[in-house]
Formats: C-alpha cells, structure tokens, sequence
C-alpha cells in the first residue's frame, strides 16, 4: 500500500494539533473554572474584567466583546445588578440606551478572582519553560494571524454545507448558552 500523499499527512498532522488544542482547552478551562466559581462564574468574571478596562460599555458592545447574544447577556448583567457588582445608568446622550457601570464591589470581587485566576493560570504553564510559552505565545499569534485572514473559498454552498456553515456564523456572533450568576 503506497504511503497518502504529502498533503493527506499535512492535514492529518493539523488535525492532531486541533485535537491537542480542543483537550488542553477543556482542561485548562475546568481547572480555572474550579478556582473561580467558588466566587464567580466565568461568565461574571469576563463580564466585570470587559467593564474594569471599559467601563460604562452599552449592552451591544459588551455583547460583541464577550462573543456572547443580548438575551444571554441581559441574564448576567441582571444578576450581577442585582448582587450588586454592576449598574446601569441612562446613556447622557442617547435617552434609549442604558450603559453597564462596574460598582465598587465588583471591582474588589474581581481584583480578587483575578488574583486566583493569574495563579492558576501560572500553575496550569508550570510545566512550560519561559523559553516554551514564548516559542507558543509565538505560534498561537500566528495561528491567531492565519484565522483573520479572508477564508479560502469552500466548494459548495448548499445548506448544511461547510460554506453555508460559514457564513451563518459569519453573520452572527457565537452563542454561550451557560450564563449563571
């Protein structure tokens, strides 16, 4: 049996490192995800870690940041009101539009879930040499680089279609569906 040719064994080897990254991702994640839901869930902590460097964001901006739909979004910034991490205040320039303002509390809850999250973050890297994170951090960007560029063009489009596929998610920003407090 003749060996698959050079480009079967290139894709073959992509699908490995994809594999690779699926499981790294799920367990890094659950490990983080251990250490902050003592406090807060993920969901929460981005929500307050997108206010902390931007406060005062519209529900819109914080949607597209997020990577996550209004619907979901209006449940965590609900919850986080009504624990008292958040607020919204009318837009002073838009009468229609509401802006999400971090409160004092949320501040300190996520100053404090930050700090446990650098250190799990630190200890789930601890295998890796600084030298090892660079050289990934490196490759990581680049991979990051490839997907921004404009897709090649996949041959069918018909529904169901990896093309059609495309461009529904094109149109729409990805949904996160667990959103608790």
């Amino acid at each position: 049996m003749a060996p698959p040719p050079e480009s079967a064994r290139g894709d073959q080897a992509a699908v490995r490192a994809w594999v690779r990254i699926l499981a790294v991702h799920k367990r890094a994640l659950a490990a983080i995800r251990e250490d902050l839901e003592h406090e807060m869930t993920l969901p929460r902590f981005d929500l307050l870690a997108n206010l902390v460097r931007s406060d005062g964001q519209t529900l819109a901006s914080l949607s597209r940041s997020m990577l996550v739909t209004a619907g979901n979004l209006t449940g965590l910034v609900d919850r986080a009101a009504r624990d008292g991490m958040v607020e919204r205040r009318a837009d002073p320039s838009d009468r229609r539009a509401w802006r999400v303002h971090v409160t004092a509390k949320g501040q300190r809850a996520f100053r404090d879930a930050e700090r446990r999250h650098a250190a799990r973050v630190a200890k789930v890297f601890s295998g890796l040499s600084q030298a090892e994170i660079s050289t990934l951090t490196r490759l990581l960007d680049k991979l990051r680089t490839t997907l921004r560029e404009p897709e090649l063009p996949v041959p069918s489009s018909r529904p169901g279609s990896a093309r059609a596929h495309a461009e529904r998610s094109a149109r729409s920003p990805p949904r996160r569906t667990r959103t608790k407090p």
